[in-house]
């Protein structure tokens, strides 16, 4: 199901994260008319299901470049985004707001935070093919440690591992005329103390010519993937290189996403629990306005144990996303305590264009109403077997903090299906499974004292 986030068109770019309360953010150049804001943020409390705009935003009303989201381990949440050629950060926790200090000539910019809650940016210099880095320990009010990356760089990407404080750099080096033509480098940056980084192990990591306008490192669970577009309009498929030692060297590049007759770009890669996450657009390219049959919003998966084997997950938006040179690319954000994932996207509603998300979401947790709770209980799934989807039922007298898992046969957990305060009441919800392969799952539910555990099986 598609979930309506805002009405309107978003103006620019949009960048999400979660803070480890749960809640879901997503920042968007401003979607209204009605606003003189720039920069507005919305907000989901219950997994993605309803979304609201916080009060206040960025102004004035223009159209911002760089927008980044991040989460940091001190439950700070920050929006960095450029303005003319400066950097500026946004705690929106807090509502502190300035100027990222160090440097006025930014062309382009990446952003990390590490479990210290330092906060690292790595960037590009107008005028020249400069790439540079600073840390900040105190949320950005500061920088210190600048340092130089290469003379000869362009484009910084960064991403930190989601299992360590060790950072993955790609840039384009040497850079040539057509930047989107040269090659692709990596390197590797471990904190050794908050705000201070160490570098090592740079090297080539795509050599062709060939135009690459879109790349992107995950790294989890010492897996780094690499991912990368290549090809012009007509023939844009989707490459990925994958290390198996945190970065120390990559096999050979596999098609990720390379199916004939479409193009495939726009992509949006983290990692969640269990590996990697990427979605994307799906583009035919047909004459006339999409539908669902020629544009789709496509998730694949990853799970580190079988690196390059790669699930696909079809079916994801009901409203067909639409292409704007505006640049508001499908946006991906995790919910780090599930192994479940979110997409926004801007589709179709007849002819409006409103922004949208769905995905495989935790669960789709109701209360029934139907009957009064007089002792507690879990129900046996339905239809079981199933495949993906199925239903579960469960009942509490007492308000209580209900955890529901899902275990694998050896005893590991895979899932989180419920993790909250609850309400007295009788419940109902659906779980998708889709991202688990076919065998024999537990599910157990915990709640005031009271256990209990039933049997699943996924038949795919």
């Amino acid at each position: 199901m598609d979930y309506l986030v805002n009405a309107f068109e978003p103006a620019g770019m949009m960048s999400s994260a979660q803070r480890s309360n749960g809640d879901l953010y997503l920042s968007v150049n401003d979607t209204s008319t009605t606003t003189n804001l720039g920069i507005i943020v919305f907000r989901s409390t219950n997994n993605g299901y309803t979304w609201s705009r916080l009060t206040g935003g960025i102004q004035p009303k223009a159209i911002f470049q760089n927008l980044k989201m991040v989460s940091s381990g001190n439950d700070s949440l920050y929006l960095f985004f450029l303005f003319g050629s400066d950097a500026y950060r946004w705690n929106i926790v807090n509502n502190s707001f300035g100027k990222v200090t160090g440097d006025s000539l930014i062309r382009s910019f990446d952003v990390c935070a590490s479990s210290t809650g330092a906060l690292y940016m790595f960037y590009d210099r107008n005028y020249n093919t400069n790439v540079r880095r600073f840390g900040s320990i105190d949320g950005g009010f500061t920088w210190t440690g600048a340092g130089n990356v290469s003379t000869t760089a362009s484009r910084p990407k960064i991403y930190m591992s989601g299992s360590g404080d060790t950072l993955i750099l790609n840039y384009y080096g040497p850079v040539l005329s057509d930047t989107a033509t040269s090659y692709i480098r990596t390197a590797r940056y471990r904190e050794t103390a908050p705000g201070t980084l160490s570098g090592s192990g740079f090297q080539d990591v795509v050599t062709d010519n060939t135009v690459k306008t879109e790349f992107a490192s995950v790294f989890k669970n010492g897996v780094v993937w690499f991912i990368y577009t290549t090809g012009t309009t007509g023939n844009i498929d989707i490459k990925c290189r994958v290390s198996t030692n945190s970065g120390a060297n990559y096999n050979a590049a596999i098609n990720f996403a390379a199916n004939p007759n479409v193009d495939e770009y726009w992509f949006s890669a983290k990692h969640y629990q269990s590996g990697l996450d990427v979605n994307f657009y799906s583009d035919s390219l047909q004459s006339g306005p999409p539908t669902n049959n020629t544009d789709k919003i496509v998730n694949k998966y990853v799970l580190s144990s079988n690196p390059e084997n790669i699930f696909t997950v079809t079916g994801i938006s009901s409203h067909p996303p639409v292409w704007s040179e505006r640049g508001y690319k499908p946006e991906t954000v995790e919910n780090y305590q599930t192994t479940q994932y979110g997409v926004f996207w801007v589709g179709l509603d007849g002819t409006a264009r409103k922004l949208y998300f769905d995905g495989l979401l935790p669960t789709n947790l109701k209360n029934t109403g139907t009957t009064v709770a007089d002792k507690y209980s879990l129900s046996q799934n339905y239809p079981n077997p199933f495949n993906p989807t199925t239903k579960i039922d469960f009942a509490i007298p007492k308000q209580g903090f209900v955890s529901i898992k899902v275990y694998n046969m050896l005893g590991k957990e895979v899932a989180i299906l419920v993790s909250k305060e609850m309400t007295p009441g009788s419940y109902s919800f659906d779980y998708n499974a889709s991202k688990l392969s076919s065998g024999v799952y537990f599910y157990k539910m915990e709640v005031n004292g009271f256990s209990e555990v039933k049997k699943m099986m996924l038949v795919k």
